[in-house]
C-alpha cells in the first residue's frame, strides 16, 4: 500500500512551509529548529496581524463620495444636534400619541447618529467580502452584537474605530 509519504509528499511539511516566515532558501538557523531524533525542520510560525481594509483600485475624480447637499448638512450637524437635543422636549408631541415613547430623546439622537449596520453594509463599507467581516469579528478586531435570530449587527462607531486602528490612510 502506497502512502503519500512514500511518494515523497508530506502534507504536514507542506503546511509548515506555507506558514514559515521566509522561503526555504532564506531560512537561517534562528528561523528553523531541528526536532531531536528525526531530523525534521520545524519552522517558526507567522503571527497573524490586524487586517487592512482595501483601498479602491481606481478613484474616479468625477464621482462624488458625499454630495454637496449632504456635505452642508454634515458641516452644520454638531451645533444643530446639540440644539435639537437640548432646546425642544417631547411635551407637545406626547399630546398626539398614546402611551410613552419607546425611547428617550437622547436615545433617538444616538440611534440616528450611530446607526446599526448589517453584515452586507459593513462589508461594502470596508471593501471586503462578508466572510472577511465574520473573520474580523471572530478574532475580536471588529465589535458587533447579535440579534435574537443570531445575525451579526454592527454600530457605525465600531466600524469607524476599526478603520482608525487597522485601516490604511493615505500619507498626508
Amino acid at each position: 500500500m502506497n502512502t503519500t509519504k512514500e511518494k515523497g509528499f508530506d502534507p504536514l511539511e507542506y503546511i509548515e512551509k506555507g506558514f514559515s516566515d521566509r522561503p526555504m532558501a532564506a531560512q537561517t538557523s534562528e528561523d528553523a529548529t531541528t526536532e531531536a531524533g528525526n531530523g525534521k525542520v520545524k519552522f517558526r510560525k507567522r503571527q497573524l496581524s490586524a487586517p487592512r481594509p482595501r483601498k479602491a483600485k481606481v478613484i474616479d475624480e468625477k464621482v462624488e463620495v458625499i454630495d454637496p447637499e449632504l456635505e452642508e448638512i454634515w458641516s452644520s450637524l454638531p451645533k444643530n444636534i446639540h440644539f435639537l437635543g437640548t432646546f425642544f422636549d417631547d411635551s407637545v408631541t406626547a399630546n398626539y400619541y398614546r402611551g410613552e415613547f419607546k425611547e428617550t430623546r437622547q436615545q433617538l439622537i444616538r440611534r440616528l447618529l450611530d446607526p446599526e449596520l448589517t453584515l452586507e453594509e459593513v462589508s461594502r463599507l470596508l471593501g471586503v467580502c462578508p466572510a472577511t467581516v465574520r473573520r474580523y469579528t471572530n478574532r475580536g478586531w471588529l465589535g458587533h452584537h447579535r440579534t435574537q435570530g443570531g445575525q451579526r449587527r454592527f454600530r457605525l462607531s465600531g466600524v469607524v474605530k476599526f478603520v482608525e486602528e487597522h485601516g490604511r490612510h493615505p500619507e498626508e
